[in-house]
């Protein structure tokens, strides 16, 4: 693999488009009549800040149980018919034997059927549809059940630390996803510079798959920061912002990694549904 540089355009970015736009987080302040339960979700389909949550549900006390703690973050933070939407939802996933599925069960991994958060998301990619949405999830699951995502993730990890595999050094050197830092919410923002890497180059030295479940280990370790940033304030925040830099992408070689990045996009649309912000 190697970098090279150039003009850029990028209309093919389209393509990264996860289901659709959120509306915005409500601003913090204090609660208005409008924002409470009682008339909450019908005309205004916004989560409430952390502030507004504390307001109306008190301090934050986290119970003991990592799944019943996320489903009271989830409360705290989203609109009361979004919520009763969100049981309903979690009672058809219950009732399709989703929890018994292997991308839930198996070794390493996490009981993504039963996850309030996760559930939320792929309700909200399929708004007023549940039957849709439950479907969403199998296919997800089954994905990441035939990829083995959570073996690789896995084994991108223990590389990636100790930095003494070929392809670990090989994508450290020549990766364009760099990490911005936290943005205002506290979570991470990852910036992809096309220009920067050589994606095909990766892909012939290390294989397809190993580059997707790469980028799949990027876009979970932002998941992961996000559950503990819940945990921790009692706020429920799984979308993200990713920053895509396209200066000088046709005529270096990261113009050749578009098809892959499509590739990328057609994953993280059926497994990641509602990530970006």
């Amino acid at each position: 693999p190697r970098e090279s540089s150039g003009q850029a355009k990028g209309g093919w970015l389209r393509h990264g488009i996860c289901c659709r736009r959120r509306p915005s987080v409500a601003a913090p302040g204090p609660l208005s009549s409008a924002s409470a339960p009682e008339n909450d979700g019908d005309t205004e389909d916004r989560d409430r800040s952390a502030a507004q949550a504390e307001l109306l549900h008190g301090p934050w006390i986290m119970p003991e149980d990592p799944l019943e703690a996320e489903w009271e973050a989830v409360r705290r933070t989203i609109r009361a018919s979004e919520l009763a939407r969100l049981k309903e939802f979690r009672h058809l996933v219950q009732k399709r034997g989703l929890d018994k599925h292997e991308a839930c069960t198996g070794q390493g991994a996490a009981p993504h059927s039963q996850k309030a958060a996760t559930l939320l998301r792929f309700l909200r990619a399929r708004p007023g549809k549940i039957e849709a949405a439950a479907a969403m999830l199998e296919e997800a699951l089954d994905w990441r059940r035939d990829f083995e995502i959570d073996r690789k993730i896995h084994e991108w990890r223990s590389e990636l630390a100790s930095c003494t595999s070929p392809r670990a050094r090989l994508v450290q050197k020549y990766t364009n996803l760099v990490s911005l830092g936290l943005d205002r919410e506290g979570l991470p923002t990852v910036i992809n510079r096309h220009h920067n890497g050589d994606y095909m180059g990766l892909c012939r030295e290390i294989g397809s798959e190993a580059m997707v479940a790469y980028n799949c280990m990027i876009v979970e370790d932002q998941f992961v920061h996000a559950h503990q940033r819940m945990m921790k304030t009692g706020h429920c925040l799984v979308s993200f912002i990713d920053v895509h830099d396209l200066y000088g992408i046709v005529s270096s070689r990261g113009f050749e990694g578009v098809p892959f990045n499509k590739q990328l996009f057609t994953v993280a649309e059926k497994v990641y549904p509602e990530r970006l912000r």
